[in-house]
């Protein structure tokens, strides 16, 4: 064989693959160079560089491991898990008067994105790799490190000392890297900047396609020639999420911590004054895994659409969430990206990555199956296989439900009710393209029907009317004879239904019946008793057929005390009598009374003639003891002429007046009297003598020699001698 050949032969498998790569890579540079994308939560690992290895200068920056301080510039990667390449977005970050700022004269080396190493320093440890450009050659660098989101919805993590405890604020307890002092000589390796890498791009996609048409070789040892020419613009550490390369690199910090976000292991090599990093850490990145899926149901010429998710509603989707990627029909040997359309059923499938599918309507009967794959650009998720089983056509009427169908009652009779005795049914239309949910008419429906006698709305045999109808016609229960009956209501004089009483009548009452001195009653919906007071004889009020009401219901015989006279009620009501009564004053003691005079005076005196006597005062409460003029008591009263102090008709004076008046024994008429004295010449009274005067003579008369004389006092006789 030709040398041309046999190395033709040989480099062909390798150019092919080599150049799809070129392809993919260029267009994927162009892609990431050229379009803007949606911004997604991300991990940012960011590494703080105190590049003179003094804390006294640059910025302090706080971490969740404390304050690092010294920090002049900042490496920040960051990791988006959404991407078939993670790792990018390079940047760098310089102190400024005291702050971190965005440095603008940072160009990022290529590649612009590249993968992470998902578990590849152990079960849940993702390796994700980086680098940063040094402003200036170090000698000593003093290094931090922080893993954060940068929509904060995980907690941050920080390794500031090499066992991965503490602050790394001072000088000899940070982590530390050292330049080597003889670097081994090598060429020095250009950096690409964005211009460059867009060049050398583009390059590659015409030189592969220029040459393309050529023989093989030639247009793979070009493609070859250009992807080494691009290799050299990489660093010895491939930025591939392969640890493999820092075989011979210990880690300079190590943490004993794990879970989300927690750096375990740190890695970093300085060549000139590019400074690689490796940070191992839990991403969160887990694999999923996929299940077989159907049969889904379809039917020749009707299209068969499944919504998300589709094929992966069975699958675990791991994290990020698995996508279908590529299908194809079972036994095909190409397969198809997610989104395309491949020959299935004799007419069409298309799987989306969100795991819905459209099967285009069917043109055969039969069990197709498709494979699918689902992956999150992260792990290798795997193949599955979905099963569409495809029925016949379905005839409308059949009785059988079956493809496009969504009914089928045997007929093709659009009904309008269900059959006597079915309350409520089913149906399917003419076309059974629609459910009907229909009413039919049954013995107890209310209204009559079919070989019903009546219907009153219920299948019960009634025995007694509602309440509230004295009477009514029901229907049996079997809607077969009609029924007279009564019922219980509000007035019939039955407590019935939810009355509370009933007093056999409508009507709210006011009272009570005559003579009914109290009573219950109901209102007039028999929903209340009444306590109610009524008219009654003896109550006082005159009403109704009374012709008197004198309050009480006893014929008096007498008015009450204090009343002369007066007129009461007998004990029916019917007749008014005429009374008297005992009062103070009629004397006769009676009632309450001590006394009675016969008047209502309260005396103060006997009645003339009285001296002494017993009157009652004005209320016959008191008996008093009182005296009275009369004649003789020396005073004149009444009707006397004169009253001389006695009831004596005088008939003379008293000795000692001549004369004198003095009034007759019933004191009607005064006397004229005279009276004997001293010197009346006649001895009267306690006289001893009397000589008509009223002088002790001390001589006799003339010409008697001797007399007997008496005294002026007429109480002693004198004998007188001349």
């Amino acid at each position: 064989m030709p040398a041309l050949s046999i190395l033709e032969s040989l480099a062909s498998p390798l150019c092919l693959c080599i150049r799809r790569s070129a392809l993919a890579l260029a267009w994927g540079v162009l892609g990431l160079l050229l379009s803007t994308t949606a911004a997604h939560a991300a991990v940012e690992l960011r590494t703080l560089i105190d590049s003179d290895n003094n804390p006294a200068t640059g910025c302090s920056v706080v971490t969740p491991a404390g304050a690092f301080a010294g920090v002049d510039q900042v490496a920040v990667t960051r990791v988006d898990l959404t991407v078939a390449d993670p790792v990018g977005d390079v940047s760098r970050e310089i102190c400024q008067g005291g702050v971190l700022v965005p440095d603008p004269s940072f160009v990022p080396l290529a590649p612009m994105r590249w993968p992470v190493g998902v578990a590849g320093a152990g079960v849940q440890t993702d390796v994700v790799e980086s680098y940063t450009q040094l402003l200036t050659p170090p000698s000593v660098l003093r290094l931090g490190f922080v893993s954060q989101t940068t929509d904060g919805s995980a907690p941050p993590s920080a390794v500031l000392t090499p066992d991965g405890s503490g602050s790394g604020s001072g000088g000899g307890s940070g982590i530390q890297i050292v330049a080597p002092t003889a670097p081994p000589a090598a060429l020095p390796v250009p950096g690409l900047g964005r211009a460059g890498l867009l060049l050398v791009a583009a390059l590659l996609v015409a030189a592969t396609y220029r040459f393309a048409r050529l023989r093989r070789y030639v247009a793979s040892c070009l493609a070859l020639g250009l992807l080494l020419a691009v290799g050299y613009a990489w660093a010895a550490i491939v930025r591939d999420g392969v640890p493999t390369d820092w075989g011979g690199t210990p880690p300079i910090a190590t943490a004993p911590t794990t879970g989300p976000l927690q750096i375990s292991a740190v890695y970093a090599q300085l060549e000139g004054n590019v400074l690689h990093l490796r940070y191992d850490l839990d991403l969160g990145v887990r694999g999923g895994s996929t299940q077989d899926d159907g049969p889904f149901n379809a039917t020749v010429g009707s299209a068969l659409p499944v919504a998300a998710p589709g094929v992966l509603g069975n699958d675990t989707l791991g994290t990020p969430p698995m996508e279908v990627r590529e299908f194809r029909a079972q036994g095909a040997a190409t397969n198809t990206p997610a989104g395309g359309t491949i020959a299935f059923a004799g007419s069409t499938l298309t799987v989306r990555p969100d795991g819905s599918f459209l099967v285009g309507a069917p043109t055969a009967a039969g069990s197709f199956k498709f494979e699918y794959r689902a992956h999150n650009l992260l792990t290798p998720g795997g193949w599955s296989v979905a099963t569409v089983d495809v029925a016949q056509a379905p005839v409308c009427g059949d009785g059988v439900r079956a493809g496009a169908e969504v009914c089928d009652d045997g007929n093709t009779v659009t009904e309008t009710a269900c059959p006597y005795g079915q309350t409520s049914c089913t149906a399917c239309n003419a076309t059974c393209t629609e459910v009907l949910h229909l009413t039919g008419a049954f013995c107890g429906d209310g209204i009559r029907n079919g070989a019903e006698v009546c219907d009153d709305g219920n299948t019960v045999t009634e025995t007694e009317c509602p309440y509230g109808q004295a009477s009514c016609t029901r229907c049996n229960a079997s809607c077969t004879a009609t029924l007279s009956l009564t019922g219980g209501y509000c007035g019939d004089g039955v407590v019935s239904g939810s009355e509370v009483c009933d007093d056999g009548n409508t009507v709210t009452e006011t009272s009570c019946p005559y003579g009914q001195e109290n009573c219950t009653r109901c209102n007039a919906t028999c929903t209340e008793v009444l306590h109610l007071t009524g008219a009654f004889c003896g109550d006082g009020i005159r009403t109704g057929a009374e012709v008197c009401d004198d309050g009480n219901t006893v014929t008096e015989t007498e008015c009450p005390y204090g009343q002369a006279s007066c007129t009461r009620c007998n004990a029916s009501c019917t007749a008014t009598l005429s009374l008297t009564g005992a009062y103070c004053g009629d004397g006769v003691v009676s009632g309450s009374e001590v006394c009675d005079d016969g008047n209502t005076v309260t005396e103060t005196g006997c009645p003339y003639g009285q001296e002494n006597c017993t009157r009652c005062n004005a209320t016959c409460t008191e008996v008093l003891l009182l005296t009275g003029a009369f004649c003789g008591d020396g005073i004149r009263n009444g009707a006397e002429v004169c009253d001389d102090g006695n009831t004596v008709n005088e008939t003379s004076c008293p000795y000692g007046e001549a004369s004198c008046t003095r009034c007759n024994a019933t004191c009607t008429a005064t006397l004229s009297l005279t009276g004997g004295y001293c010197g009346d010449g006649v001895v009267n009274g306690g006289e001893v003598c009397d000589d008509g005067n009223a002088i002790t003579e001390t001589v006799c008369p003339s010409g008697e020699a001797s007399c007997t004389v008496c005294n002026a006092t007429c109480s002693a006789t004198v004998q007188l001698n001349n």
